[in-house]
């Protein structure tokens, strides 16, 4: 499997991704990036050699901010340089890679992720560059002020953060204590080994978490680099995106610009949307794709189902911690609990499932769904993969950018319509791979 992804370079370490190839991925970089590059990486043991390696490899000057949340480096960067964030994400300990961003906050397209791919095979590393540290403690400092400065709480509520041994852990309790909250921390100390839970917020099951916001007003969960979150209401109760969204939305739809949402989100953000008279524009399944869109149409707010949030108004890049500060500070401004809010929202029957299948052959049997699904039926999207809308409830099929997988997503309008759309295209889909 190629380390090179649509939205990042990822592998494990020490057999796909080693030192010397990290070296020739900056040297990669350098030939598409700016002069200078901001550099920082998550609390992942391997993080630390990689990042000196890619320096190497840039061969041009670096600033090196440390070990720190995504987004710490990231408001260092802006409006300089380009970054280049050194983690493994959500992914277990054995991983890790690096994400790209330019200047702007925007992360690098898939298009400008095969240029580096292409450069990469090719490219020779003909002297190495030496990084300037910069002072981590002040750039996560400046985070925290330029964060709190934005948050406006009405109230002191009770907030509960999961920093799940992740680099959130650096800086999410002095953000929220900064900004007027009541706030306490789990798993808040750097651990490569992620021992209190897994990495990805989405899959674990936030036991400690959720026993504990069952006493507090909110609690937030992190990813090993602080750029996906999950919410937990004050019952303990883990919120899809599309439930977080609302909350955030009561808030957000004040500013203008449509709403940003990928194609495998629920029609519970269409219901929500047409609630705040708010349209919905619908991208394909990445975050950068979803913070391009947000910048072009000059949107309001943006998700992704994976966790990913835009609120631009607190951030004009992809930042999980500032994003869940201003969901507090919206809770804080209502007059009912999270759980209240959130129980208002009709919910539908909703279930996405994977099948195994090559990487050599999964782009290549979606591309022959679409065709046989778009002469089949009349309301077909090929945004990303195939999407089949109904009266009843809508199906996507799309190739995993990240693994061996094709995932269908199924939703219906009721359990019936749900379990209908579940067998008939589960089957479809077999079928196909199976070819």
């Amino acid at each position: 499997m190629s380390i090179f992804r649509s939205y990042d370079i990822r592998g494990l370490y020490g057999t796909d991704l080693t030192e010397d190839v990290m070296r020739r991925i900056g040297a990669a970089f350098a030939q598409v990036s700016t002069k200078m590059v901001t550099l920082a990486g998550d609390g992942r043991t391997s993080s630390l050699s990689l990042k000196k390696a890619f320096a190497e490899g840039f061969g041009r000057e670096s600033v090196d901010v440390g070990t720190v949340p995504m987004g710490v480096g990231m408001l260092q960067a802006l409006g300089k340089n380009d970054y280049a964030y050194i983690t493994g994400s959500h992914l277990s300990k054995e991983w890790n890679g690096v994400k790209f961003f330019h200047k702007n906050g925007l992360g690098f397209i898939d298009s400008e992720n095969a240029e580096i791919a292409k450069i990469y095979k090719t490219v020779g590393i003909t002297h190495r560059g030496a990084s300037s540290k910069a002072d981590t403690k002040k750039a996560i400092d400046d985070y925290v002020k330029y964060g709190a400065a934005r948050a406006a709480p009405q109230k002191k509520i009770d907030v509960v953060l999961d920093c799940g041994n992740g680099a959130a852990g650096l800086a999410a309790k002095l953000l929220f204590t900064k900004a007027g909250f009541n706030t306490k921390a789990i798993f808040e100390n750097i651990d490569s080994r992620f021992s209190g839970r897994g990495p990805d917020p989405m899959e674990d099951p936030l036991n400690e978490l959720r026993k504990r916001s069952a006493s507090a007003d909110i609690g937030v969960a992190y990813d090993g680099d602080g750029d996906r979150m999950v919410i937990v209401d004050d019952k303990g109760r883990k919120l899809t995106p599309e439930q977080a969204s609302y909350l955030i939305l009561l808030d957000a739809v004040k500013r203008p610009g449509p709403v940003i949402a990928n194609v495998e989100c629920t029609r519970m953000i269409d219901d929500v949307a047409k609630k705040f008279g708010k349209t919905v524009i619908r991208v394909p399944v990445g975050h950068t794709f979803l913070m391009d869109a947000v910048h072009k149409h000059a949107a309001c707010f943006g998700i992704e189902v994976s966790g990913h949030y835009a609120v631009p108004y607190m951030a004009p890049f992809d930042d999980s911690l500032l994003v869940s500060l201003y969901a507090a500070s919206v809770l804080s401004r209502q007059t009912r609990p999270l759980s209240q809010i959130i129980d208002e929202i009709k919910t539908y029957p909703f279930g996405r499932m994977s099948v195994s299948c090559h990487d050599d052959k999964k782009f290549a049997v979606v591309e022959r769904l679409k065709k046989q699904l778009t002469k089949e039926y009349e309301l077909v999207s090929t945004l990303d993969g195939v999407r089949v809308d109904f009266p009843d409830g809508w199906i996507l099929i799309r190739a995993s950018n990240t693994g061996p997988l094709i995932r269908l997503t199924v939703e219906g309008s009721d359990s019936r319509a749900y379990d209908r759309l579940k067998k008939e295209f589960e089957h479809t889909l077999n079928e196909e791979v199976r070819k």
